[in-house]
């Protein structure tokens, strides 16, 4: 009897047990339909027996975790985690396609199988934000006593062209080290090597452009010139042309700025504009007569691009200054023998023609009492005009002789209004500024003098 129940006990465990593990087949098989298969790994993380949403939160708090080391050769100088680097990574779809590649039927092979899809590749999201602040921080730590990187470059000392060269230092750039650790982590790498990020020299003795720049100013280098002004040659040394040259990486230029300054020097020197003279009149001795309008200076629009072509030539060169204004002479003289001069003191006026008087007389000048005083100073005759209207502030007044003088409508002109001329009448009866003429005088001096003659008025 008992024998018949153990065979009975038999017989339902037979029956039992394939359904007990078709249930659990078949269960497990419903299971994996929305969770991942047993011993299912992302980047070495378990996330078996986890759903889509629940394997996203487990591979990122690992990725925020994870740290990354920063080596120099093999030191470790740095760590960092995901986290301060500003890393995330996207896996929705990554664990999609792993799920719908996925058998879910099959669940059982998995208990017993290797670890599975052990991506090597994913997709990184990284804040900029984050990894440009990581990365200027980094390099102000790291390069505190690092190399800095030298380029190559070009310089004039003591009248000579000096060769620098580059100097490969170890310091990093933190753009560089942004670039490297983007690129590294989406190549999955945990490990990050600095040599990658090293400031490298941008310009080297060996470049070509840099060669042919040191070619070009070894040429300059040379170069020297004269420039005549008057009666006197300026010698212009190699030293100061290699002055005017700015050297900029592999490419050079003649400052226009810096040639500007040499020719003020010489303006300094040697022009007349806006200058005092010291002048020998006829009456009153040696007068210091202010600057006019009258005067020549260098004129640096034209001189400066004949000295840069010049200087980008090569070769010494020989040049005659340009000037603007009135007034320059070869010879070197400035008012030269053939002027009119005004004395305001005594209240005459002169003409001299190749320095013989040829004709003088008493004028009425500006009104001083008035705040009309005749302007002192070197002027010259810039037009001379008949039958003109001079007009001014409530006056309109016609002239048969018009010879302005300076730019504020001061000249010389005929006044028959005038009842006398000289002495001190000028002090009560003067004119708004100009010099009036005795009608008869003024029309034999209109005749006798031409456009460009000095007036000096003191």
């Amino acid at each position: 009897m008992r024998t018949k129940r153990v065979k009975q006990s038999r017989h339902i465990w037979l029956w039992l047990i394939p359904i007990i593990l078709i249930v659990i087949y078949a269960g497990g098989s419903i299971y994996y339909q929305h969770h991942f298969l047993p011993k299912t790994e992302v980047f070495g993380i378990k996330v078996a027996g986890k759903t889509n949403s629940g394997a996203t939160d487990a591979l990122k708090q690992r990725i925020k975790t994870t740290k990354y080391t920063f080596k120099d050769g093999n030191k470790t100088v740095l760590t960092a985690t995901g986290s301060q680097l500003g890393i995330n990574r996207n896996f929705n779809q990554i664990l999609t396609n792993i799920k719908k590649q996925q058998n879910a039927w099959s669940w059982p092979v998995h208990l017993f199988a290797k670890p599975t899809i052990n991506l090597t590749k994913s997709t990184a999201i990284i804040d900029d934000t984050t990894l440009n602040q990581f990365s200027r921080q980094a390099t102000i730590t790291l390069n505190k006593h690092r190399t800095a990187t030298q380029n190559a470059s070009l310089s004039f000392k003591h009248g000579k062209l000096i060769t620098a060269k580059e100097v490969a230092g170890n310091q990093i750039s933190n753009t560089k080290l942004a670039a490297l650790i983007k690129s590294d982590v989406q190549a999955n790498k945990n490990s990050i090597n600095l040599k990658h990020a090293y400031v490298k020299p941008s310009i080297t003795t060996n470049m070509q452009k840099f060669q042919q720049l040191k070619a070009k100013l070894t040429k300059i280098s040379k170069v020297s010139g004269i420039i005549r002004i008057q009666q006197h040659k300026v010698k212009i040394t190699k030293n100061e042309v290699q002055g005017w040259i700015d050297i900029n990486g592999t490419s050079m230029s003649i400052s226009q700025a810096k040639v500007g300054k040499t020719l003020d020097k010489l303006n300094d020197k040697y022009a007349t504009y806006n200058k005092t003279r010291h002048f020998q009149s006829t009456a009153s001795g040696t007068v210091s007569v202010p600057a006019g309008i009258y005067g020549w200076s260098i004129n640096q629009k034209k001189q400066i691009p004949v000295l840069v072509a010049a200087v980008k030539d090569g070769k010494t060169f020989d040049t005659k200054v340009i000037t603007k204004g009135s007034g320059y002479h070869a010879d070197g003289t400035d008012i030269g023998n053939t002027y009119i001069e005004v004395d305001k003191q005594n209240q005459m006026e002169y003409y001299y023609k190749d320095g013989k008087l040829e004709m003088s007389s008493a004028v009425v000048t500006g009104n001083p009492t008035k705040g009309k005083a005749t302007p002192s100073g070197v002027y010259d005759i810039w037009s001379k005009q008949r039958d003109a209207t001079l007009r001014g502030e409530n006056y309109a007044t016609k002239v048969s002789y018009w010879m302005p003088v300076d730019d504020t409508g001061v000249g010389l002109h005929d006044s028959p209004w005038q009842p006398k001329y000289g002495g001190d009448w000028y002090l009560s009866h003067g004119s708004h500024g100009c010099v009036n003429n005795p009608p008869e005088f003024i029309a034999k001096l209109y005749d006798a003098v031409s456009v460009g003659t000095p007036v000096i008025i003191f």
